[in-house]
Formats: structure tokens, C-alpha cells, sequence
């Protein structure tokens, strides 16, 4: 039966408002939002020596952390350090990916160079040194820094926390710095080595600190940044005998996708 010229105008309108739906829910459905924050805890003691670094050892690892974060490294923008030097541990943490849409794993490792995975998000660095001030007094200085835009990695991240402490299992916790930041750089420091600045490029920097026996120290910096961030601490311990304390590293990033 032959169609009415009435009727084909009704069909070709359907079909062109079919259309138009079917667009707009296409548009909608396009990207989506990942966020993911881990921390990591090691049991420090002289136990764990045998991975600790000497100063020869540690010399080479700050030049290595300046190669690869310029003024974010070790020492940041400018540092004073003492003169005396007891050990050093470092360590590395990177966020991967199997596929994309997968939930993230992590892998950590007191030997950096054995961390080394086939498809990074993001890698985080960080080092925690210890200074002999005699009489039973020690000083602790703290570094951690990442890079999301480090050209090793499988996507482009944000860099969203960075975060190191202490808490100790033996010893009193007597001074902790808070980093004062202006201008786009915070300084910390107890008044003598060690002591030093470092740039914020974004964010906001947060410490927590519990002063008497198995005290606790953290700094913790927190953003939404594309670009390399670093974060200092410096805190005293008082101890008789052996030393043993847990040693935190935090890590975070967001990014959109396309699914």
C-alpha cells in the first residue's frame, strides 16, 4: 500500500529524534574519576641494618634524588647538616596497574632498586636519616617526593598526598618541627642542623606530632597537582639502647579516564 506523504514526514521525524536521544546519552557516559591513597609502615631496627645506608652510600642516593627531582630532592632548595653521621634507610613505593579500569596494587621495597614494575601509575621516594647528637640524643630528618609527570609512568596522574613519619617502639619523643610555607616554599627546622627549605608548588602542608615515649611525627602534604612535590620533617629522640621505630610513607594520585 502506498504511504501517504503525511506519513513518511512522521517516520523521518522519529528516526531524527531517535537520533538526538541516543547522542546525548553517549555524551554523558564519557569519563570517569580515579582516586587512590595508600600508606605503607616498616619496622625499623638494627635488625634491618644490613640495607641501611653508609654516608658514601647515602651521598651518592641524594645525588641520584637530585638527578631525578632537581629541587625537590634530599636537601631541597637550600639544607644545613650536621656534621656527625649515624645511618640512613631509603626506600620506594609505586602504584601499578595490570590493565586499565583495574583496581590499583602496590609494591615497596627498603631496596629501591629492586622495585622496578612494568606498568607504573606512580612512584614515590623517601629516606629517613639519622644524626647521633651525643648524650643519648638523635635527630631524624625526613624526605619523601614524587613526580606524576616522570616520563617512566603508564598514564598522566595528579599527584593528590605525599606523606613520611615515625613512630617509635622505644625512646621519647622530645621536639618535631612543623614546616612553615610562604611563597611558595616552607622551611623546618629546631633551631641547628639539620634543617632546610623546600618548594610547594601547590596544596597544603599538615604535621602531627605526640611529644613523650613511643611518640609519633608526621608530615603530610596534600594537593591536587601536576608536577613534582617534596615534603621535610626533622624531629629529636631521647633513648638508652638500641633504637626501633616504624617508618610510614604515604602516596596518592587521581586521574579521569575515558571508559
Amino acid at each position: 500500500m502506498e504511504r501517504s506523504r503525511r506519513d513518511l514526514l512522521r517516520a523521518s521525524g522519529a528516526l531524527l529524534a531517535t537520533a538526538g536521544v541516543a547522542g546525548c546519552i553517549e555524551e554523558r557516559v564519557t569519563r570517569r574519576e580515579t582516586r587512590s591513597t595508600d600508606t605503607n609502615t616498616w619496622t625499623l631496627s638494627p635488625d634491618d641494618e644490613d640495607v641501611a645506608l653508609d654516608i658514601q652510600s647515602f651521598e651518592n642516593y641524594v645525588e641520584r634524588m637530585t638527578d631525578r627531582y632537581d629541587d625537590s630532592g634530599v636537601w631541597g632548595l637550600e639544607a644545613e647538616r650536621p656534621e656527625s653521621f649515624d645511618v640512613a634507610y631509603v626506600q620506594r613505593y609505586a602504584i601499578t596497574r595490570e590493565t586499565p579500569g583495574n583496581p590499583t596494587n602496590s609494591e615497596f621495597s627498603l631496596v629501591p632498586e629492586t622495585v622496578d614494575p612494568e606498568a607504573p601509575v606512580l612512584i614515590g621516594d623517601s629516606c629517613l636519616t639519622r644524626y647521633d647528637l651525643g648524650d643519648g640524643r638523635y635527630r631524624y630528618w625526613l624526605w619523601v617526593a614524587a613526580d606524576p609527570t616522570d616520563g617512566r609512568l603508564v598514564r598522566d596522574v595528579n599527584l593528590t598526598r605525599i606523606s613520611t613519619g615515625v613512630r617509635l617502639r622505644n625512646g621519647i619523643l622530645t621536639d618535631a618541627a612543623t614546616p612553615s610555607a610562604s611563597n611558595g616554599e616552607a622551611s623546618v627546622g629546631l633551631g641547628t642542623p639539620p634543617s632546610g627549605r623546600f618548594p610547594v608548588r601547590g596544596g597544603s602542608i599538615d604535621t602531627t606530632s605526640v611529644l613523650e615515649e613511643t611518640g609519633l611525627y608526621t608530615v603530610d602534604w596534600r594537593g591536587d597537582i601536576e608536577a613534582s612535590q617534596s615534603a621535610n620533617g626533622v624531629c629529636e629522640v631521647e633513648r638508652d639502647g638500641e633504637y626501633g621505630l616504624f617508618w610510614t610513607m604515604g602516596l596518592g594520585y587521581d586521574f579521569e579516564e575515558t571508559i
